[in-house]
């Protein structure tokens, strides 16, 4: 099963930083939905209400998950409910396997059961099928699957199709897309887990208030900077408190580390001013990367930056390529401000801190004579 992606539901509602598609790439696929705050969404969402997660994108077909803390109608209030919900327009029918458990589920072989199960179709946008009786309410809140007010629901499914939009099952036939001789890599998934479930972990950072587990050896097997500070001489302490850094930016660090993956304002486009509200949080995700020495990532987020340069943004990218020593960066922003007469022209007539507002702009002075755009 490949992954397509996690939602996090925190203070009853889905987090806007986890409301991009994530596509999974193949025909089947798993989901997690991560729900902080169980008892607030319980508390908030009346029956026959739902959260709905992100949509993520499995077969070539956009979904979601419907979370029902208290049920879908009266007939099912104690129970919760979770619904699969086809979010594309399609021509002919899309059949489905699919299956929910919990993460913490490694008894319940998800594949095997997933291939003993009947399809349902999809006929049309918005098609919902599901367990409306998932798990009963009372039942679960004394289970292990509740921990520390929080549970993490995993979707797998498989969409069945062939040439055309379904796929007729022969008998005796498997209904899973097996590739017998190469099975696509799943250790992304495997390191996302492991992160998200915390077991194992033997490291806690208190990061802007948040607090964030995480295992020493994946931490040291990904940066020098880790392994220096964790693996040290005489360094046994299993707590880190960091003070200059933003949590979110923390987390999204961690998320990197383990899985590869950016978050959603790394792969944002640069237009309608997205590059004014997110090359400030691109900005501290590579000042992250250079403190930990994640060189690939301090590539991608410079590659990013150089799309989000504009009148607004140049001042700050500037500063921070130069302290940062991100070359390329810096060179696409002295180019922007050559490209631009009336930037250069203001500039000429020393009307920089007009462009920089509040912040000092002696650097970026000096680096600009240097260059040859403006004299002092």
């Amino acid at each position: 099963m490949a992954f397509a992606g996690a939602s996090l539901v925190a203070d009853g509602m889905l987090c806007a930083s986890t409301k991009s598609a994530v596509d999974s790439g193949a025909d089947s696929g798993y989901h997690l939905l991560i729900v902080e705050g169980y008892s607030r969404t319980k508390e908030t969402t009346p029956n026959g209400e739902w959260i709905k997660s992100r949509p993520f994108i499995v077969g070539g077909r956009r979904w979601t998950v419907d979370y029902h803390p208290n049920g879908v109608s009266s007939d099912n209030e104690e129970f919760i409910s979770v619904l699969l919900v086809l979010r594309d327009d399609v021509e002919q029918s899309v059949e489905v396997q699919y299956a929910f458990s919990f993460i913490d589920q490694p008894e319940l072989r998800v594949p095997k059961h997933i291939r003993q199960s009947e399809p349902d179709c999809f006929y049309k946008c918005c098609d919902v099928h599901g367990q409306f009786r998932f798990v009963k309410r009372e039942v679960f809140e004394r289970s292990k699957h509740l921990k520390d007010d929080r549970l993490v629901l995993r979707c797998d499914l498989v969409v069945l199709k062939s040439d055309g939009n379904t796929k007729e099952q022969g008998a005796g036939t498997s209904a899973l897309p097996f590739n017998e001789l190469s099975p696509p890599s799943d250790l992304k998934s495997h390191f996302a887990d492991l992160l998200l479930s915390k077991e194992g972990a033997d490291i806690t950072f208190e990061v802007g208030g948040e607090k964030f587990a995480a295992h020493r050896c994946v931490l040291a097997a990904r940066s020098s900077i880790f392994k220096a500070q964790l693996f040290g001489a005489m360094n046994e302490s299993s707590f880190v408190k960091i003070t200059d850094m933003k949590a979110d930016v923390f987390g999204s660090l961690l998320t990197y580390i383990y899985t590869d993956a950016v978050p959603e304002f790394v792969d944002m486009e640069a237009y309608d001013g997205h590059e004014i509200i997110y090359a400030p949080r691109l900005l501290q995700f590579l000042e992250a990367a250079e403190r930990y020495d994640l060189q690939r990532l301090k590539s991608i987020c410079e590659e990013k930056l150089a799309s989000f340069i504009c009148a607004e943004t140049v001042a700050d990218i500037f500063a921070v390529a130069e302290r940062r020593r991100c070359f390329g960066l810096k060179e696409a922003c002295l180019e922007f401000i050559k490209a631009d007469p009336s930037l250069h022209a203001t500039f000429a007539a020393g009307g920089l801190g007009q462009i920089t507002g509040t912040r000092s702009p002696s650097l970026l002075k000096r680096l600009l004579s240097k260059f040859g755009l403006l004299k002092l």
